[in-house]
């Protein structure tokens, strides 16, 4: 189960003294909001929704006082972020951000217990950071990491270059955070960015307030195990990301990921008013978020919205790739992300998806008439790429593959023009 920012913050973090900005939760303007706001110079106003990228949405906007705090509380939360409506509004107060970290824990198959990612390269999806800048450090399955483990890996990647005095600090903090992670039974835990600010805080021997540098959580991205000895439907609720009950393609997408742990393959929802004519294949949080804002910006109607990454084996693959393509009414695919670090393009396109699609052919389910546009590169790319070429020779499918080479965001205006050219097909006006 995805939790929203502000359930992380109440629940994992708080309990377990993770340092996080202060907030509020609300559902409408109102003057607990004009009153946060303008006691701190201005505020930070998020949109709790489920999907990534929110601030390229718009779903997140710095004010600095109270009415606009209420303007923008109105504002998103009418609004829909990528399909999905906001269950509440957290504004919360700004950071003086100096450095920007990136810090996750989650599983590894590969090393049979958790393991924790750290770069000194947050702020961005972590697919886009160079590979050479990111370390992850395989952990022992023990309630806590001591804080002189994680000294050594802070050394590692470069903290103490700049902020030497705050390794003592970053280290009990990042210790908590795996605490956090152990206690509250999650299968992941990430923090982008975890961030060195600038605070104002009284000088205990003089009485002056003077600036000083602290380490700050300022996002939880938390998936609680749905297997955890106390589910988390005990907590929360039954969820889907649109307050409606799931479609049946949404609840098979989710068995997904609870039959088989390995990589993030189930993570599949439909737009609110059940509509949309292109099939989305997207991998990792920052290419599917670009990636479905350029598909409304060049006209093109999203029929679901995925974000698949990890590593998930061909079988995962396979599953979604079956359940993406059985929406009735779509017109073209579009495979489309960026650069992976360790998901295998071979495995999960030439194997999984080409799979799922010479089974469908074979049971007579495939619909050749579909335009398919895949963008993707990573490792094994020339061979996963190659494969899925043949599998679309052999099958009579229609479409073009590219590598890396090919901007991420050119991906959906190349589906379009050949969905116009050989279909007639109808972008819709209200596109930028």
């Amino acid at each position: 189960m995805n939790l929203y920012e502000h359930e992380a913050l109440s629940h994992i973090y708080k309990p377990h003294g993770v340092p996080h900005p202060a907030y509020i939760v609300v559902t409408q303007p109102g003057d607990d909001v004009a009153k946060f706001a303008d006691e701190r110079g201005g505020a930070v106003v998020k949109a709790m929704v489920l999907v990534g990228k929110r601030g390229k949405a718009g779903a997140v906007k710095v004010v600095k006082d109270g009415a606009q705090a209420n303007a923008e509380v109105e504002r998103i939360m009418n609004m829909l972020v990528y399909g999905e409506k906001p269950v509440a509004i957290m504004v919360c107060e700004k950071a003086d951000i100096v450095a920007e970290m990136y810090c996750s824990f989650t599983y590894s198959t590969a090393n049979r217990g958790p393991v924790v990612t750290l770069s000194m390269q947050g702020g961005m999806d972590v697919e886009e950071i160079d590979p050479a800048n990111i370390k992850v450090f395989p952990l022992a399955a023990q309630p806590e990491l001591p804080a002189y483990q994680v000294r050594d890996m802070l050394v590692e990647i470069g903290f103490t270059e700049n902020f030497g005095d705050l390794l003592r600090e970053a280290s009990l903090t990042i210790s908590k955070i795996y605490k956090a992670f152990w206690e509250s039974e999650s299968r992941l835990l990430e923090i982008n960015p975890l961030a060195v600010v600038r605070v104002q805080k009284k000088n205990r021997k003089t009485g002056e307030v003077e600036s000083a540098l602290t380490i700050r959580a300022l996002d939880a991205v938390v998936t609680l195990d749905d297997d955890a000895s106390v589910p988390p439907q005990k907590y929360f609720g039954e969820r889907s990301a649109y307050m409606r009950d799931p479609t049946q393609r949404e609840i098979d997408a989710v068995q997904i990921d609870r039959d088989d742990h390995r990589g993030k393959a189930g993570s599949y929802v439909e737009p609110e008013d059940m509509g949309g004519d292109i099939a989305m294949m997207t991998f990792g949080g920052g290419g599917s978020a670009v990636t479905i804002e350029t598909c409304y910006d060049v006209g093109l109607r999203p029929a679901n919205f995925t974000d698949i990454g990890g590593n998930p084996p061909a079988e995962k693959m396979y599953k979604i790739g079956r359940i993406i393509l059985s929406k009735p009414g779509i017109k073209g695919v579009l495979v489309c992300g960026g650069t992976a670090n360790n998901t295998r393009i071979d495995v999960t396109l030439g194997e999984g998806l080409v799979n799922a699609i010479d089974d469908l052919a074979k049971e007579g389910k495939l619909d050749r008439d579909l335009i398919w546009v895949v963008r993707r590169g990573g490792p094994e790319a020339e061979k996963g790429l190659r494969l899925l070429g043949e599998c679309f020779a052999r099958n009579g499918i229609k479409g073009r593959i590219f590598d890396s080479e090919l901007p991420l965001t050119e991906a959906p205006v190349i589906l379009r023009d050949l969905l116009v050219e050989h279909t007639g097909y109808q972008p819709d006006a209200s596109a930028n």
